[in-house]
């Protein structure tokens, strides 16, 4: 894997559809990650399909909203959704579930920076004043660690 892509995995005792409940809804982010506070839909209706659009709310130093679209929704399978703010392309987020044969959940979440081109160089300094600093992926990695943790332990009941 590259600075440009971070992947972290958790297995849940849970089964796919419950914990594609869970990730299938960015609205509820909030729940689990450490940054993401929630989210605002703003097209579609019902179970969330390609195309889709939300408002993503996050919060590191300050408050910052960022624009998503649904780009894969497989039911009990993949989630993913492209980030941008205004005109610059951000990053790419995905949960990937795959059922384990005990009626557990592996689920890999995954970052890719989408960040490329003049649009990245301009769009990379963005996460300074906002308290993410400047290495995306160190970041990444602690706030999805944190996630898939918090997920877990929501999903599993220990919470």
């Amino acid at each position: 894997m590259s600075p440009r892509e971070v992947v972290e995995i958790v297995t849940i005792a849970a089964p796919p559809d419950a914990v594609w409940a869970a990730v299938s809804d960015p609205c509820g982010y909030g729940r689990w990650s450490p940054e993401a506070t929630g989210a605002t839909r703003r097209s579609g209706s019902g179970s969330w399909a390609v195309g889709d659009r939300f408002t993503g709310h996050n919060k590191a130093r300050v408050s910052w909203r960022t624009q998503c679209r649904v780009v894969v929704a497989q039911t009990d399978r993949r989630f993913a959704f492209d980030v941008s703010v205004g005109p610059f392309p951000i990053a790419r987020w995905a949960f990937e579930l795959e059922a384990l044969p005990n009626g557990q959940t592996r689920v890999t979440q995954r970052w890719t920076d989408r960040r490329e081109g003049v649009l990245g160089v301009l769009a990379k300094p963005a996460g300074l004043p906002v308290g993410r600093g400047y290495d995306a992926a160190t970041r990444n990695r602690a706030t999805m660690r944190a996630t898939l943790d918090a997920l877990k332990a929501d999903l599993e009941g220990s919470r």
